[in-house]
């Protein structure tokens, strides 16, 4: 068993059958050279399990071959003894598998000595922690007692600033001898599965098909999206923070915009439910800029050093640059929504209704107001109609009377429309006269509103239109170049495509 170069990333293929495995390995993407992990605790049959398994790799030649038989107590799917796993492993050694984890479980039971059964293939001794991140340190010093080539340690993130933790343990240990690999699961941990490399991983793990670990990335979107072996020590990083970032599009959108502009640069997701812990991430990391979403707009207001006056009076930032030392915050989804009505219409004197009186009808009425647009605010809280009508001076309309209105244009800020409730429309086009019709919603991307303003041959702004001009005009002020806005467009459609293709 020759060794070779060992690849930057491992896929995990986990399923019930060597079959289905075949499946999983068919469906990659192996332009550059991958590894793959072997979950054997995920099958159901063990029967000749050598004679199948060496089938299976020599029709594939795999760089790199991972196998693992998770016990229960690690948090695996094995049920059986520690001897039984010892005979599984060795037979994926003897059908031609390079590696082996043995997670610390195992051998704090039966010690180390029978992983001498397991030559010659090369040791990787794992602990994994699945509720939070323990002391690394301390880890690293009782795994790095046993005779294995690799340790590997993962925990829990239960909040962003746990990645530290890992850069601190990968950037003091990881020229030390056994090598290291280190990173965080969870939704908060997927920056340090996206930076390990950075820090000085020799490699990381990607899923094939459904992810068998939290927060767990395919090996598409660590390349296509992230292009995680591009990742270095001058790779400026952004990122989205949100009580949701992990299912935002603004990666998807800003990376592309990075590649297609030859920007050393990478944007990650930043999900927490504190903004003081995204603060202690994005200040220990170093961020060059940031997305702001829900729920923290407002509160990243104190946290700037300047703030620009039309998003002061909204009183919400959704755009953060650092700039020498100073957090510098823009409302640009204020910006997108002039832009993308400019096209369409004259504002000074046009006379627009806004339905909602959330965030982001704030921004849509401030930004209006100030390009001398008439306002009208009909939202089903009415106090909060009121209440965003008084700060503009606008008019507010009682809900259901809303669509008995004349207007150039009416603005969907509200969640009705959005998937899984596709089949609602938020106001009965049949009675409003009106000539320009913009949903901010963007899943699905043709709204039911959308589909019935066309019908009536109306002028239709879709939401992934003004999600594009918000995204191109943060990309802008980041990195003062033009943003590839048609590129940004075509990676959002494209990744809404597949969502609903594998729903």
């Amino acid at each position: 068993m020759a060794k070779s170069a060992t690849p930057s990333v491992f896929v995990v293929l986990a399923a019930a059958s060597v079959e289905s495995l075949e499946s999983q390995a068919s469906s990659l993407n192996l332009s550059l050279p991958s590894g793959v992990e072997i979950r054997l605790d995920y099958l159901s049959d063990f029967t000749d399990l050598e004679n199948r398994l060496r089938h299976f790799l020599n029709h594939w030649r795999f760089p790199a071959v991972i196998a693992t038989c998770r016990r229960a107590q690690a948090g695996g799917q094995f049920q059986g003894s520690v001897e039984q796993q010892t005979d599984i492993l060795s037979a994926a050694v003897r059908a031609g598998c390079s590696w082996v984890d043995i997670e610390i479980e195992s051998l704090a039971t039966h010690g180390g000595s029978w992983l001498a059964k397991l030559h010659p293939a090369r040791i990787i001794v794992s602990y994994h922690n699945y509720r939070q991140t323990p002391p690394l340190v301390r880890l690293y010093r009782r795994l790095s007692r046993f005779p294995a080539h690799v340790i590997k340690i993962t925990g829990y993130a239960r909040n962003l600033k746990d990645n530290l933790e890992y850069l601190r343990l990968l950037t003091s240990h990881s020229r030390r001898r056994p090598t290291l690999v280190a990173f965080a699961q969870g939704p908060g941990g997927v920056v340090s599965r996206l930076l390990s490399l950075r820090w000085g991983c020799p490699f990381t793990y990607a899923s094939s098909q459904k992810a068998v670990a939290s927060g767990q990335l395919s090996l598409e979107i660590l390349r296509s999206v992230y292009r995680i072996e591009h990742i270095n020590s001058r790779t400026q990083i952004y990122g989205v923070v949100g009580s949701h970032a992990s299912s935002s599009l603004s990666p998807v959108m800003q990376n592309i915009a990075f590649q297609a502009k030859h920007l050393n640069a990478v944007y990650l997701p930043c999900e927490t439910r504190r903004i003081k812990d995204f603060l202690d991430l994005a200040r220990g990391l170093g961020f060059a800029g940031f997305s702001v979403t829900m729920p923290f707009k407002r509160a990243i207001l104190p946290e700037l050093d300047w703030v620009d006056p039309l998003a002061a009076r909204i009183g919400a930032c959704n755009t953060v640059a650092v700039r020498q030392g100073q957090w510098m915050g823009w409302n640009t989804d204020a910006a997108a929504v002039v832009e993308v009505l400019t096209k369409r219409l004259r504002l000074p004197g046009g006379q627009i209704l806004i339905l909602g009186a959330g965030g982001a009808a704030c921004a849509a009425a401030y930004a209006l107001s100030a390009e001398g647009a008439k306002v009208f605010i009909a939202a089903r809280r009415e106090s909060a109609a009121r209440r965003l009508a008084r700060a503009i001076s606008a008019q507010t309309v009682p809900w259901e009377r809303a669509d008995t209105l004349e207007v150039d244009a009416v603005i969907n800020a509200t969640p009705v429309g959005m998937t899984p409730q596709a089949d609602c429309a938020p106001i009965n086009l049949a009675r409003l006269r009106v000539r320009v019709v913009f949903d901010m919603v963007y899943c699905p991307t043709d709204t039911r509103l959308l589909s019935e303003a066309r019908s009536r041959g109306l002028v239709t702004i879709s939401g992934i239109e003004m999600l594009v001009a918000q995204g191109a005009r943060q990309f802008e002020i980041w990195t003062g170049e033009s943003a590839p806005r048609a590129l940004m467009e075509q990676a959002i459609r494209q990744t809404l495509a597949d969502r609903h293709s594998s729903a």
